[in-house]
């Protein structure tokens, strides 16, 4: 991926480093071993960052990632601490593709991928690397990228355990305090949440930021890049903490 190409993509919207290269590594067609070995790096440091584990990178790698993606060693290290929205289970979204008329031996034909290796993708056990993920994509005929945040969000869950919630919908212009039904199910903490104006659209960190701007007096509040470090590190706790932490918040907002 050149310079020109990664500007780009930042100026669209904001992208997760581990997007980023798993990306690159398909636009070369290469598997992540191979492009680690490109890119002067160990194959494990690479999937660390595919994988969401590297929290403190070795300087030395943050710049050769910079100069690979054509971005600054601040972007790359930032990037880094963003997490990709979650997305379908791998499995589920290939199942999907194949009922457009492909059966696993014309994707083998097509991609020269094993028929055991798509067995095992069917069956959620495995994911392809990013050599066959562009070959997919390929016969697909699909956006690579979509593909690359698909797989990049199911590396860390079955790693980590941690992406993005769905975005949530914005309320209703009535004003109206009631979030739909099946948001209320997915998010059961925001039943008890009073309703914040303007909802940040498509953006469920944005909402956690807000219910702290309420609990937490301004002259009490951290500097700002404190408190980014800090939503960054809540991001990454398992989902169930994230929920804890959230209807702890929810509890004290009641008080008031």
């Amino acid at each position: 991926m050149d310079a020109a190409g990664s500007d780009s993509v930042l100026q669209e919207q904001p992208m997760p480093l581990a997007v980023m290269l798993f990306s690159a590594a398909m636009h070369q067609e290469l598997a992540l071993s191979k492009y680690a070995e490109q890119l002067d790096i160990s194959p494990l440091s690479l999937r660390q960052f595919i994988n969401g584990k590297t929290q403190r990178p070795r300087e030395k790698t943050l710049a050769i990632l910079s100069e690979a993606l054509g971005i600054s060693v601040s972007e790359v290290r930032h990037r880094n601490a963003l997490l990709p929205n979650a997305a379908p289970p791998f499995a589920e979204w290939l199942q999907a593709q194949m009922e457009n008329g492909f059966s696993r031996a014309r994707l083998n034909r097509e991609t020269g991928i094993s028929d055991g290796a798509l067995r095992n993708y069917l069956d959620g056990q495995t994911l392809p690397d990013t050599d066959q993920a562009q070959r997919l994509a390929q016969a697909f005929q699909v956006d690579p990228l979509e593909l690359a945040q698909i797989l990049v969000a199911n590396h860390m869950v079955m790693q980590s355990g941690i992406t993005l919630p769905e975005p949530l919908a914005p309320p209703a212009l009535n004003g109206s305090a009631e979030l739909p039904a099946s948001h209320v199910e997915r998010h059961p903490v925001h039943a008890n949440v009073p309703p914040f104006s303007p909802f940040p659209q498509n953006d469920y960190s944005e909402y956690n930021e807000h219910v702290v701007d309420r609990v937490v007096p301004e002259y009490e509040r951290a500097d700002p890049a404190e408190e980014r470090r800090l939503l960054t590190l809540w991001r990454r706790l398992h989902p169930q903490g994230r929920r804890a932490t959230l209807n702890y918040i929810a509890g004290l907002l009641a008080e008031f």
